[in-house]
């Protein structure tokens, strides 16, 4: 939002002051909900609609802007695309002078979703026109049919929510084994799928897998890892047709459906009210067939719990696995190698170790964690230790900045105005109507539309004034932002990886890496011969040895030959010296691969340590800083009244 409303006057009146004759740039919006898409529909359909209305009205088409399964009930931060384009408005200078959409459903089917970016973008001048109808929001009666539209939405919104939810309560009460959605838990199927009375049996073929799982398991005393192994080599596969998984294996065979045969309909998902009371019913459970005996579930839950238990073992914790996003886009977890090095501490690319066989590992890098997680921590500690800097945060979190509240309040000024025109035009016809008949229903029914219409201006205003209260109620907001700054000051250094973990849920971390670790650390393996040198706090000779340096260790060294132990001895210098990888520092040096073995072999049996010691009086430098980490974006998103009300979510990211 600017500073300042912008006065409604005609959108070809105000772009025609600012651009001249040059043609009205449009830009459009499309929007289908998954249900639309299950349906058939898709935004093709609406691009034919509103290209023809561009064109129409000799408008210059210059982009889309599409959202595909996405619920008209989102606010525009929470859609992909409409993010993107109110974000794109913002741009100096403006890309696009007005926005179309198909119909009034797409820009949103509740009233604060709908008018929440209306009102942004009539605010920088940018309007929205909509295909049905043909109107816009630059007159008072394209508003009012604005208003028409929002009003419907949302009611058919209610309508539709109320009979499914209500449909879905009936027939989890009544039906047996009710089917209420979804795709069925594994071991079962849809029977009489597509009609009222569709609920859930036993699926045989998988069921028989499940009572393979169990004989393995409990049978042969297989964990789940071991029992996957034996169902992908068996060539028994997924629902899907593709390999198992561990993870996969246990969500669909150690299940609530499969072990207890019940399915909880709502749940502790059930929606409330203030008062805690279900809106669409209380939860339910659904007795399923079972596919094995309450003996045998126990027995298996009990032997998958002692099996994790035993291979598990003492594991580190990793604070920032599922938070780090990799180049492939997926998430990187923590890993250790305990067994092979002491204190091994990695995160990888969840792609680069694929858990199904037939996929291909992505190659991203591994990071170092410790220096990681030291990175990220000193970042977070900068941003929750400057209390400004969080208000502006949580500023941006109701969706608006400081000075959006002026504007705000000129926009209630305005309905306030509207609302008092309106009182008065309904006084006007009722008197008119009062000379002309003195019925009561010809009374009412002249005030109707005019009622109707100063309802929709007393919710604006209410919800107006509700966005503006969420502003002002600032002061404990305040109060706990600075109170978390100075706990940062004072105990974010020290805190230990589980407490660090709860800070970073709090503001959301996310780290996206934006490029490959630099060459030397990409497997995340440690260099030996740095390794060495910073065991044994030793320098590195400043450049390749000379003939006379190097007259001090020959006769330390084997002879080699043709230069084949000369070029080692340089080689390991430079690599101890510069961090390069091996293949990197036999192509700079002309060493072969021999040079890692005379390494090895030469520190194992201290020849190295002698060289090192003949050299001592020779210009040297110290190991180089190595870098471990790569280009990466820290974001994190703050929640202000996380303090005050837990359940509430952010919506906008910081940087």
């Amino acid at each position: 939002m600017s500073n300042k409303s912008t006065a409604l006057s005609s959108l070809i009146e105000t772009a025609a002051r600012v651009v001249g004759t040059r043609t009205l740039r449009a830009v459009d919006y499309l929007r289908v909900s998954t249900e639309e898409q299950k349906k058939g529909y898709g935004v093709a359909r609406q691009s034919r609609k509103t290209t023809r209305h561009i064109a129409l009205k000799q408008w210059a088409h210059v982009g889309t802007y599409k959202d595909e399964g996405v619920s008209g009930s989102l606010e525009a931060a929470d859609r992909g695309d409409l993010k993107r384009l109110m974000d794109d408005a913002q741009q100096t200078p403006r890309p696009f002078d007005i926005v179309v959409v198909p119909d009034g459903r797409v820009i949103g089917r509740k009233g604060r979703a709908f008018w929440r970016w209306v009102w942004a973008l009539e605010d920088i001048g940018v309007y929205v026109a909509v295909v049905v109808d043909d109107y816009d929001n630059t007159t008072a009666e394209g508003r009012k049919k604005m208003r028409r539209d929002a009003d419907y939405a949302e009611t058919e919104w209610e309508t539709i929510r109320d009979r499914t939810q209500g449909g879905l309560q009936e027939k989890a009460e009544l039906t047996p084994a009710a089917h209420i959605g979804g795709r069925p838990p594994y071991g079962y199927r849809i029977a009489n799928k597509g009609t009222p009375g569709s609920h859930l049996v036993v699926d045989e073929d998988e069921a028989k897998v499940i009572r393979h799982v169990y004989d393995l398991v409990v049978g042969e005393g297989l964990n789940l890892r071991k029992a996957t192994i034996r169902l992908n080599s068996e060539g028994i596969k997924s629902r899907t047709g593709k390999s198992w998984t561990r993870d996969n294996l246990r969500d669909r065979v150690i299940s609530t459906p499969v072990l207890d045969a019940v399915l909880v309909f709502r749940g502790k998902h059930a929606k409330t009210d203030e008062d805690s009371t279900t809106l669409w019913g209380d939860s339910i459970r659904i007795e399923l067939p079972r596919i094995l005996t309450e003996e045998q579930s126990a027995e298996l839950r009990r032997k998958v719990a002692e099996t994790a238990k035993h291979s598990s073992g003492q594991r580190s914790f990793y604070p920032l696995s599922g938070r780090i996003v990799s180049l492939c886009q997926r998430t990187y977890s923590g890993i250790s190698f305990a067994s092979e090095r002491e204190c091994a501490r990695f995160y990888r690319c969840t792609g680069n170790a694929p858990r199904d066989l037939s996929q291909k590992s992505c190659g991203c890098s591994r990071i170092d964690a410790a220096a990681l997680e030291a990175h990220v921590w000193t970042r977070v500690t900068e941003i929750a230790s400057d209390s400004e800097k969080l208000q502006t945060l949580a500023a941006e979190w109701i969706g608006m900045t400081e000075g959006d509240t002026a504007a705000l309040g000129d926009r209630i000024a305005d309905l306030d105005r509207q609302i008092e025109g309106m009182n008065a035009s309904i006084a006007a016809v009722i008197v008119a109507t009062a000379k002309q008949s003195k019925s009561a229903d010809a009374i009412e029914t002249a005030a109707a539309v005019l009622n109707e219409e100063l309802q929709q201006l007393q919710n604006l205003r209410d919800e107006a004034a509700d966005w503006l209260a969420e502003m002002e109620e600032s002061d404990q907001r305040a109060r706990d932002l600075i109170a978390l700054a100075a706990m940062a000051k004072k105990s974010f250094p020290d805190m230990a990886p589980e407490q660090q973990a709860a800070i970073l849920s709090m503001l959301e971390l996310k780290v996206t890496v934006t490029g490959p670790v630099p060459d030397d650390r990409r497997g995340g393996v440690p260099c030996t011969v740095r390794a060495w040198y910073a065991a044994n706090g030793l320098g590195i000779p400043a450049a390749g040895l000379s003939d006379e340096e190097w007259a001090k260790v020959t006769l330390l060294l084997p002879k080699g030959r043709r230069g084949t132990v000369r070029r080692s001895v340089d080689a390991i210098f430079y690599k101890a010296r510069t961090g390069k990888s091996w293949p990197e520092v036999l192509k700079d040096t002309g060493a072969t691969i021999q040079a890692s073995k005379h390494f090895n072999a030469w520190t194992s049996d201290d020849t190295w340590t002698r060289v090192n010691a003949a050299l001592s009086d020779v210009e040297q430098v110290p190991l180089p800083e190595l870098q471990l980490l790569p280009p990466m974006i820290i974001e994190g998103r703050v929640d202000p009244s996380a303090m005050l009300h837990p359940e509430g979510r952010s919506r906008t990211g910081c940087r």
